[in-house]
């Protein structure tokens, strides 16, 4: 009968659960409970009474009381394993209320077999199954939004319409609001002791602005925001997010979606009107209280911290305040989830090109260049170049400034100097070459003399990869020469230069079909069958899905200019626009006609592209208008057709 009662626990537990642990435990304990039962002869253990309530004069269980003992069973499967998995997830430690849903309900499950009375078997059944659920919703409805609390009237509210539903009883549900807003928590952590940290949270819970610090916080969560202006005006309080590398006022709904049916009409999205300036001064308050600014503006440091949990995930914020002209303001900056590519391809660049991008780094010796404007992701592009070489077959290191090293990447030896102490990079790039590398790689390329000894290596026996601000890949290539690297040495090493803008990703939800462009349809060279229709944002301002932006995160474009062409049109001296002509020779297709094939794909509007574009015209204005021409360089030298030598 115990193994019996084991096997059916166990596949309870089994189709009950999820979590791999809890089935270990619950294994655990009926494995117990038959061993102890073995010390017992077969005929000692109360067998099944034929009566439906009362036990028989043996002791055996009647059938009524082991219908309801099984179902305690199935329920406590149920729930111990939802414990399990809920602790998890807000980090209400989940062994510890594991073990209290699963050991003392196998313990009085045990004794309802034995004891004389069925009903006071049942009662402890019920009591050990129900108790810990409450205990635990104690200590987790704190944590949990108010929507998903436990053993409360609104709990049991939802239990019972959801139980009438079941039977086919239509329950007329009362209207929840949902603001579609993520869980927040707030912790202190800029303080000193675990106990002044706790003291920091008490003191913020309490003060009146406490909900409207934490709904700005959960709506900045929700637009994915980077960082929270928020700035004192003569109407209130204004909130500014960054989001996507666009700054701008906070999204609220404008006015709800309505209608009747199918014919419901979408919400309008607008800015976020400004906050009442006493909210938002209380909010503000908080926000400093929890933060620990006093305390950091006392130490004389500018910058104070504190964490926030978003659905459980833990993301460090810093607070700062800045002067303006009017006023003061106050910046916080949210850490993004990471962003992990696993390869150039995750990036947004075509297979293709990310082939082309692994041959040339594959190059025994020779120079690879990175650019892109700033804050448009090249470090990203830059450490998966560098995960996309053999860093196993050759020796890496890699010369960074020690006041800001970047991302740390596997087998690449960091060799450092200190531009605040006034080191030269040439003396981290000598201390390099006496560990004999293969290959040398630095980031933000500014100094001349480090860019002229690399261009020398290149064309030597080493092969480098750099990276600098540039509008484009020609630009990169200028801004190399601009710095004093002669023509012939620069056409000899030259690999490839590859650059890269960011562009941000239309809505799925918010995207709509607009007839394509003739003049888009004559540059991509397609007609209206081939391309009837692109997208274009929603005019009513987004959704709850962007949080009233119309786009979703950024996707990279790309242009790797590379071939002997351009090396020969490097050597001669020529200007930047026959370097371009000499660049799309050899096979390179420019960013503006990357940008144009992801509008034919529907990812992201045109509008956007040509706001993209509009930002570099006016960022490369200058440094496109210069020519190419460098005293002391030797017009005419042919480069080799091959600069680097398969590995």
């Amino acid at each position: 009968m115990v193994l019996q009662g084991f096997r059916m626990a166990a596949g309870a537990s089994a189709m009950a659960g999820r979590s791999r642990q809890l089935a270990v435990v619950v294994i655990a304990c009926w494995v117990f409970a038959m061993h102890a039962a073995a010390a017992w002869a077969d005929d000692a253990w109360p067998q099944v009474s034929p009566e439906w309530l009362t036990r028989d004069a043996a002791g055996g269980l009647a059938i009524l009381p082991l219908v309801c003992w099984w179902a305690w069973i199935a329920a406590w499967a149920a729930t111990s394993d939802w414990i399990f998995r809920d602790s998890a997830r807000f980090k209400i430690r989940p062994e510890f209320w594991t073990a209290c849903a699963v050991f003392p309900f196998v313990a009085c499950s045990l004794l309802a077999w034995w004891i004389p009375w069925s009903a006071a078997g049942q009662a402890l059944m019920a009591l050990a199954w129900l108790l810990p659920l409450f205990l635990y919703s104690r200590e987790r409805n704190p944590k949990a939004p108010p929507a998903e609390s436990i053993f409360t009237i609104a709990h049991l509210k939802r239990a019972f319409n959801a139980a009438l539903k079941q039977m086919g009883v239509k329950v007329k549900s009362p209207s929840i609001v949902d603001d579609g807003l993520p869980w927040v928590t707030l912790f202190a952590t800029a303080a000193e002791t675990p106990e002044e940290n706790q003291k920091w949270q008490e003191e913020a819970a309490a003060m009146p602005g406490f909900e409207a610090a934490k709904k700005l916080l959960q709506e900045a969560a929700a637009a994915r925001a980077s960082t929270i202006v928020i700035d004192a005006a003569a109407d209130g309080i204004r909130v500014a997010h960054d989001v996507d590398g666009i700054a701008g006022p906070s999204r609220a709904v404008k006015t709800p979606a309505k209608g009747l049916g199918k014919t419901k009409q979408p919400e309008v999205w607008a800015d976020a009107p400004p906050l009442d300036a006493t909210i938002g001064n209380a909010g503000l308050a908080v926000l400093r209280t929890i933060a620990g600014a006093e305390a950091a503006k006392l130490s004389g440091e500018k910058d104070s911290g504190f964490i926030i949990e978003v659905d459980g995930k833990k993301r460090p914020c810093r607070l700062s305040t800045r002067a303006t002209k009017t006023a003061k303001q106050v910046v916080i900056t949210l850490d993004l989830p990471p962003f992990a590519p696993k390869k150039l391809e995750d990036l947004g660049m075509s297979g293709a090109m990310a082939k082309r991008v692994r041959e040339l780094i594959a190059l025994e010796k020779g120079l690879f260049v990175v650019s892109s404007p700033p804050a448009n992701g090249c470090s990203t592009t830059f450490d998966m170049v560098l995960l996309s070489t053999d860093r196993l077959l050759r020796d890496f290191v890699s010369i960074e400034d020690s006041g800001t090293p970047p991302q740390e990447v596997q087998n690449i030896k960091p060799v450092r100097y200190s531009a605040a102490a006034g080191e030269a990079p040439l003396t981290a790039l000598k201390a390099a070459m006496l560990e004999y590398p293969r290959a040398i790689v630095t980031r933000d390329l500014l100094d001349k003399d480090l860019a002229g000894k690399l261009v020398e290596l290149a064309n030597d026996q080493q092969f480098v990869i750099v990276s600098l601000q540039a509008t484009d890949a020609l630009d990169a290539v200028q801004k190399l020469i601009d710095m004093g690297i002669p023509r012939d040495q620069l056409a000899r090493c030259l690999l490839g230069s590859l650059s890269q803008r960011l562009i941000r990703k239309l809505c799925t939800k918010c995207g709509e079909p607009l007839p394509t462009p003739p003049e888009l349809l004559q540059r991509l060279k397609k007609n209206a069958e081939e391309l009837p229709e692109i997208k274009r944002a929603s005019p009513h301002g987004g959704c709850r899905f962007c949080a009233g932006r119309q786009f979703i995160g950024r996707t990279a474009i790309y242009e790797l200019a590379a071939g002997p062409t351009l090396r020969q049109a490097i050597a001669q001296q020529v200007d930047v626009k026959v370097l371009r002509q000499a660049a799309i020779k050899d096979g390179m297709r420019p960013l503006s006609d990357e940008g144009l094939a992801v509008v034919a794909t529907g990812l992201t509007p045109l509008d956007e592209v040509q706001r993209v574009f509009a930002a570099k015209k006016e960022a490369g204005a200058v440094a496109g208008s210069k020519t190419a021409s460098q005293p002391g360089a030797k017009p005419g030298i042919k480069p080799d057709a091959s600069p680097g030598t398969k590995k």
